[in-house]
């Protein structure tokens, strides 16, 4: 296909060539088209001498010279009469030849055809770049066949002498009758001042219990590194590359679940047109994967193994671009909202690409419609239905189209003019999004707050980045940007800046987990912080320091929670966790109970590490996490 670009920049050129400049070739067609539809004379072929007039004479010469003229032509040059000429033709000097229209009209109406074909093909090729949805659906389609129309119309006319008149009024015609259909559609197309209920409906949202549907925290396991800082990482890693960085760069990152765990996956891409040129053939090296949890940076280079790397992707041109690529493989219908990066369970590459189509009237309220995937390295292309896609694809529903679902959901419940004027139950999501892992799959979280509201929220909102399927949880409490500008505070340093928050239930209680940047990227501290009360919080250096100066806040906001349980100590184990010692202990009442050093003053622990199994021990519990620990 790459053939078909060269050609249709050919193509273009020669059509606004047609279209702004008066060519001497279509000058010349006209001027000989105007000899073709009179009669007109020539030399006739004679032997021997023939005595002429002076005026015959200088006829004579004249046509030896231009080899034929009309009547017109010739009085014009010699000013002859009639009679001259017939005279002449008499004698057998001249030949009187008549006009064949027949022949001139014929041949004027295949020239005019073939400008059309002509056109129809400069368009075709054109498309190779514009790349217009060929679905009615859209008026990009609309305009362009009505281009094509106007100017076919214009130059058929123009070169079979067919009537302007009748030319310009068809074209006019067509343009007034594009413009009401675009004008419908803009007005009545599936707006939402018609069509509130619909687009209300167009994502589903449950209420659910945050604590109960929401598991446990495990701080091990919650991720330290978002999009901003796995830049920063990607980034450092493939300067550890020179050859591979001077010649590709990371892409989009993309959040997956890979073997079990949260990555960060970046596609490496061309740094422009002439490194394409350069490695067209073998395809960029492969992609750079980011753990969530851990930091730990990885560059997969697919080449070293057959030389073959991504051939398909986003920088790459012409045939090997990811969007054209897939809209000549049977996407042309759709419109593009989304790709992105992502790799199977062996580690191969795909672009995933997210089609929707209107489902309201004619082109309102957008939704998901088919998912392309593409092997970027071989360009197999599968296209499925949202439902259908394959169990390791986490990017069937893109944020942005989610957030505008929720949007329309929270605003137009109770009709559009109560979202504009009343505002009566009015919801909006808040200020930004993240996506989160719960309970093994991914989602996109926000917090959702009441119209004009822009610090307190009633709750989040989970989105299945798979199957849509949205859960709210409804709570009072602070916003996500109320929680990192109150964490900003806490730290009084310059040219720092936070993490968007990620929601987590902490002994059922909802919280924020949030970590305080550097300048350089660098992870200064670790905070949670109770939602509902931003007062409750903790910060440290390490996430497990901060988790148990938290659970010691929110014991201590919270001491009706709070159980004393007297027991015999049946089994005691340790383990070490970023420096410090969490202690389990095993009472006879089959319950484990942890102990963090850090959370208690020596005394304390002094008294804690004098006993052993078999001893009593009274402590003061919230679930499984001791506050308090009594001494004899």
């Amino acid at each position: 296909m790459a053939i078909l670009g060269i050609i249709s920049i050919v193509l273009l050129v020669l059509l606004l060539s047609l279209s702004f400049a008066n060519l001497q070739e279509l000058a010349k067609y006209t001027k000989e088209k105007r000899i073709f539809a009179e009669d007109y004379y020539e030399i006739n072929d004679f032997l021997g001498e023939k005595e002429v007039t002076k005026k015959q004479e200088e006829i004579y010469n004249y046509l030896a010279i231009s080899k034929r003229a009309t009547k017109g032509d010739l009085d014009y040059a010699c000013e002859c009469t009639e009679q001259d000429l017939d005279e002449m033709v008499y004698l057998g000097i001249l030949k009187h030849m008549k006009a064949n229209m027949t022949k001139m009209k014929a041949t004027s109406y295949l020239k005019g055809i073939g400008l059309v074909v002509l056109m129809a093909c400069i368009f075709y090729f054109a498309n190779y770049y514009v790349l217009v949805k060929v679905n009615l659906r859209y008026v990009g389609i609309i305009f362009y066949i009505v281009l094509f129309i106007v100017l076919a119309v214009n130059y058929f006319a123009k070169l079979t002498n067919y009537k302007k008149e009748v030319a310009f009024g068809i074209s006019m015609g067509v343009v007034g009758i594009t413009f009401f259909v675009m004008l419908f559609y803009l007005v009545f197309g599936g707006r939402t001042y018609f069509h509130a209920d619909a687009y209300s409906e167009l994502i589903s949202i449950s209420e659910e219990e945050f604590s109960s549907d929401v598991g446990t925290v495990d701080v091990s396991t919650l991720p330290i590194v978002d999009k901003q800082y796995g830049e920063k990482l990607g980034s450092l890693k493939l300067g550890e590359y020179p050859g591979i960085g001077s010649e590709f760069e990371t892409g989009e990152y993309s959040d997956i679940i890979y073997n079990g765990e949260q990555y960060l996956v970046s596609p490496l891409e061309y740094r422009g047109i002439f490194k394409w040129f350069n490695n067209n053939d073998v395809g960029t090296p492969g992609y750079i994967m980011i753990n969530k949890v851990t930091a730990e940076t990885t560059l997969v280079n697919l080449r070293d193994a057959d030389g073959t790397g991504m051939v398909y992707t986003p920088s790459a041109f012409f045939d090997q671009d990811l969007k054209r690529y897939a809209y000549m493989n049977g996407m042309s219908k759709y419109q593009l909202e989304a790709q992105f990066f992502e790799i199977d369970e062996d580690g191969n590459p795909y672009y995933i690409l997210q089609y929707s189509l209107p489902t309201i009237f004619i082109n309102g309220g957008r939704d998901i419609a088919q998912i392309a995937v593409v092997n970027a390295l071989t360009g197999e292309i599968e296209s499925y239905d949202p439902e259908d896609v394959p169990n390791w694809v986490e990017s069937v529903y893109p944020p942005g189209l989610l957030l505008t679902q929720l949007d329309f959901w929270g605003s137009l419940q109770d009709g559009w003019i109560n979202s504009i004027f009343g505002q009566r139950g009015v919801l909006q999501p808040s200020n930004g999004k993240r996506t989160i892992m719960n309970d093994g799959e991914l989602y996109y979280f926000t917090g959702l707050t009441s119209a004009g509201s822009d610090e307190s929220t009633i709750g989040f909102v989970y989105m299945n980045t798979r199957t849509k399927e949205t859960k709210l949880y409804k709570f009072p409490g602070a916003t996500e940007q109320a929680a990192m500008n109150k964490v900003l505070t806490l730290l009084p340093q310059n040219n720092i800046s936070t993490s968007f928050p990620i929601p987590i239930n902490v002994n059922d209680t909802p919280t924020y987990f949030i970590a305080i940047k550097g300048e350089d990227g660098r992870i200064l501290r670790h905070v949670f912080m109770n939602v509902k009360e931003l007062e409750v919080y903790g910060i440290e250096e390490t996430k497990t320091r901060a988790y148990t100066t938290y659970l010691q806040s929110l014991g201590s906001s919270n001491t009706d929670n709070l159980t004393t349980i007297t027991g015999e100590i049946t089994e005691i184990t340790s383990y070490v966790v970023d420096g410090n010692t969490v202690y389990w202990i095993e009472l006879d009442n089959d319950e484990r109970y942890m102990i963090n050093v850090a959370a208690f003053d020596n005394d304390v622990m002094m008294y804690f590490v004098s006993l052993g199994i078999g001893d009593d021990i009274e402590v003061s519990v919230q679930d499984s996490t001791v506050f308090a620990i009594i001494e004899d």
